[in-house]
């Protein structure tokens, strides 16, 4: 079990939400910096100092630092304030113990709906009663099935009866026309 629970610590420490948070943040960091501190504004601000490219390069390049690293100390104590690296690693250690129990499983959360939440309760109830109605419709179907059979025998039994009347009827006809023939006696 120790074992275990170095390789999830090495595993939530590698991607963990944190790492990636902070990543996240300093890019956006450098961003706002390239973006909003560029040197072309700095200068813009400082129209003095324009023609002193160097001087105030440093002074661009220095400045952009020190706002970097207030903005990372800020985040830094932003994160010990609310315990955030705990938190999330905890999540991560908790993603990972959890990853290996997931065997694909449909996991019900609540929708606030309150309708569609009874009705999410009640799905077991209802597929028991859908598995019924389907044994039922099957019942059905194969006793439609035998009175099918049953009607197709009938209606073979009618079609014989009827050629056997007519065949009847053609040698009652053919009676009738060799006595109408004969002469009465």
């Amino acid at each position: 079990m120790a074992d275990n629970d170095g390789k999830i610590d090495e595993q939530v420490h590698e991607d963990s939400r944190f790492s990636l948070l902070t990543d996240a943040l300093d890019q956006a960091t450098q961003k706002v910096i390239s973006k909003i501190l560029s040197q072309k504004s700095f200068s813009d601000c400082l129209p003095f100092l324009k023609k002193k490219t160097e001087i105030l390069a440093q002074l661009h390049t220095t400045f952009a630092q020190k706002v970097q690293f207030h903005l990372k100390q800020e985040f830094d104590e932003l994160f010990s304030t609310y315990s955030l690296k705990g938190k999330l690693d905890f999540i991560d250690k908790l993603d990972i113990e959890q990853a290996e129990l997931s065997q694909g499983e449909t996991v019900w959360r609540p929708t606030g709906d309150p309708s569609k939440d009874m009705l999410a309760y009640d799905i077991p109830a209802l597929q028991s009663h859908k598995e019924e109605l389907l044994s039922y419709l099957m019942e059905l179907k194969e006793e439609n099935e035998g009175e099918k059979k049953k009607i197709l025998k009938v209606v073979e039994g009618i079609t014989e009866t009827e050629k056997l009347i007519e065949e009847i009827l053609i040698q009652n006809e053919q009676t009738l026309e060799v006595l109408s023939i004969v002469p009465s006696l």
